[in-house]
């Protein structure tokens, strides 16, 4: 490995040329035997195809390259390329994925990124230089609902509103919540589902019960997320509050809480422990 930059083949009558193609409505240029380099910092950055790779990174700002190394496809933030034997890279070009439906965890949180919009209203002068470092900084202050990116002085900025702005030269981040802020137990034959609308990562669960006095309802509550069991508990009628640690891998999208004999239960309150998740097998 020489570690030089990439001098491309030539085309007769010498022009240079570097082969590309089009995957999931996003152009990418293919470097044979080079590398790339540069983390990501936080979410899945390793797969074991290059689909997902590059599906993965058309969906992230901070992506701008995918690099095969080890039997590994990696995402990097680099566009660099240099020598390297027995390795590939894609080099990211144009896309034209949509990101209003995109979610990135980060920073424990989850992130909606907007190449092309801008938040409003900075709070104070700190600026950063990474994301994680914004979107952390933006989880310890009640008052932030989002980050966002200048792309002319490279700095990451928190604001005290998430609705993105559509504006050239930003990339926002508002921040996502769980049932966007306001969780609600819906109950359907012996099942209560609360659908937090985003993937995350369940901790725990605390539940309060509008409860009646000398109720004789009984039984055990199977409590999923997803489809991943988070754990089976006893709750009756007379339950006024429950905190309920989850197994590990409780990811998804909806909490179901199944139960051997309803009663008279009815959940008022939710408060729920998450961390944001970028899991492919999220429902």
């Amino acid at each position: 490995s020489s570690g030089i930059n990439a001098e491309w083949p030539l085309r007769p009558g010498g022009q240079s040329y570097t082969p590309y193609f089009t995957y999931d409505s996003t152009v990418w240029y293919y470097k044979e035997s080079y590398k790339t380099s540069g983390d990501i910092g936080f979410g899945t950055t390793e797969f074991t195809t290059r689909n997902a790779a590059m599906y993965k990174c058309a969906r992230n700002p901070i992506c701008n390259s995918v690099h095969y190394t080890s039997k590994k496809y990696n995402l990097r933030t680099g566009t660099t390329v240099t020598d390297e034997e027995d390795d590939n890279a894609w080099v990211y070009g144009t896309s034209t994925v949509d990101f209003t439906t995109v979610y990135l965890p980060i920073s424990t949180g989850l992130w909606n990124p907007r190449p092309g919009y801008k938040l409003k209203t900075v709070i104070g002068t700190t600026t950063y230089t990474t994301l994680p470092k914004a979107t952390a900084a933006c989880m310890l202050n009640s008052a932030c609902l989002g980050v966002h990116y200048v792309t002319k002085d490279k700095k990451y900025y928190i604001c005290s509103t998430g609705t993105p702005i559509k504006t050239t030269g930003y990339v926002a981040y508002p921040r996502k919540y769980p049932c966007d802020g306001s969780c609600k137990a819906v109950t359907k034959s012996k099942v209560i589902t609360i659908d937090m609308k985003y993937c995350y990562t369940v901790s725990s669960i605390e539940l309060s019960n509008e409860h009646t006095c000398c109720s004789k309802n009984t039984g055990k509550v199977v409590i999923k997320v997803g489809s991943n069991t988070c754990a089976t508990v006893t709750m009756n009628g007379k339950t006024s509050a429950i905190l309920v640690d989850c197994a590990s891998g409780a990811v998804g999208k909806k909490i179901t809480m199944t139960y051997a004999n309803i009663g008279d239960i009815t959940i008022d309150e939710i408060a729920l422990t998450v961390t944001g998740s970028d899991s492919d097998n999220c429902s």
